[in-house]
């Protein structure tokens, strides 16, 4: 056999450096956080509009200036429904 100055790693898992599943996520939470924090962001800007649709809780037809926000079901909703006047 010949004069290996090498060492000998029967197990190479554990010199390895492998980060516990608490650890990966913290890191994954921070970089996430960093993107986050962006000065200056508006966060208005990403209103859903659907103007001529029919609410799925109040049945009346939307207006462009009215806030609404998508269902699970793939519907629109206001975003708080108008008061309804009876007469």
């Amino acid at each position: 056999m010949p004069d290996n100055k090498v060492p000998r790693m029967d197990d190479p898992a554990r010199d390895a450096h492998l980060p516990l599943p608490g650890e990966q996520t913290a890191h994954q939470m921070e970089v996430s956080e960093e993107h986050l924090l962006i000065p200056g962001a508006d966060l208005e800007s990403n209103e859903l509009h659907a103007s001529g649709r029919v609410c799925e809780r109040c049945g009346q037809i939307m207006h462009p200036e009215d806030d609404v926000r998508r269902t699970a079901r793939g519907t629109y909703q206001h975003e708080s429904c108008p008061v309804v006047t009876p007469g």
